[in-house]
């Protein structure tokens, strides 16, 4: 039933016989259905702010875990950057003791120099950033990578030197006749140029080569009777006399230390000796600057005090 002002609605449960009435003022009900409307505009509101919040929820979240990723990554960089400049710093320093050690000059490969340990005790960062420190330091480890390669082969080469100098006696015994003019022991009336030292030892006793080098000759020739040629290489070459006995044939490569032959008495000789000659450059050159420095070094110094009186 329905007036101006009630609505009126009626309940009924046919199972039990009963019947409620509900009567409703017309101003309550549309109240009610105003508030209802407001309800579901701001339910509806309020799902779709909460829906934008939990988006921007997993959005935030999604930052954060980018935002970690990228300080991970910064910190590997300044990790990777810090080992870098230990790395730049270890192979200054080296590079710089091999170009020392192989004798190159500031024109050359190293220069002078070296390097803090301070100067990389924490990295430091490039013009634009990390990356081009990196960048940097890699371009430095090439260049000083590619310096030691040609220090390494100029130390190599030294090495081949060193070891075809021959900077040992090749013999034990003691120095009977040096290099120079002397009176033929066998006609005191005449002179002649003795082209190297001979060494008293007993007979029998090893020779070694003072020097690694090849045999071009081992047999006999006249006035050195018994006799061992050895190249050394870089125009060098040594002449072994009067042995006895051979222990290389030619073309053989010998070692430092390695024995070559034995003291003898052959040829043009007065007794058991080695005659011992150095060639550079198909010139004759005196032993003892070889294989005794010192003697030399005080020839040098005896030369400068008589040249400043």
């Amino acid at each position: 039933m329905r007036n101006k002002r009630i609505y009126a609605f009626v309940i009924a449960n046919h199972a039990a016989s009963r019947v409620w009435r509900l009567s409703i003022p017309n101003r309550l009900l549309v109240l009610t259905g105003f508030l209802a409307v407001i309800g579901l505009a701001v339910a509806g509101a309020a799902g779709y702010h909460y829906g934008r919040m939990l988006l921007k929820v997993v959005d935030y979240d999604r930052i954060l875990a980018e935002n970690d990723d990228f300080r991970a990554e910064n910190h590997s960089y300044r990790i990777k950057t810090a080992q870098l400049g230990e790395k730049v710093g270890f192979l200054e320093d080296l590079s710089h003791k091999l170009t020392q050690l192989a004798g190159i000059g500031k024109d050359g490969l190293g220069g002078i120099g070296g390097y803090s340990n301070n100067s990389f005790s924490r990295p430091r960062p490039g013009p634009s950033g990390e990356l081009q420190s990196i960048v940097s330091y890699g371009q430095r480890v090439d260049k000083l990578e590619a310096q030691m390669q040609q220090a390494k082969y100029q130390l190599s080469e030294m090495a081949m030197i060193e070891a075809a100098r021959p900077t040992i006696p090749p013999v034990n015994g003691y120095v009977t006749q040096g290099m120079g003019r002397r009176y033929d022991p066998f006609n005191p009336d005449l002179k002649e140029y003795h082209y190297g030292l001979d060494i008293s030892a007993p007979y029998g006793t090893r020779v070694i080569a003072p020097a690694d080098g090849t045999v071009i000759f081992a047999g006999p020739r006249e006035g050195y009777g018994t006799m061992v040629i050895i190249d050394h290489r870089f125009g060098l070459t040594s002449r072994y006399g009067h042995l006895y006995k051979l222990n290389v044939r030619p073309g053989q490569h010998v070692s430092r230390y390695d024995v070559i032959g034995f003291v003898g008495n052959s040829g043009r000789s007065t007794g058991p000796h080695l005659h011992f000659e150095i060639w550079r450059n198909e010139r004759a050159v005196n032993p003892i600057d070889y294989i005794y420095p010192e003697a030399r070094e005080a020839r040098n110094k005896t030369k400068i005090a008589l040249s400043g009186r």
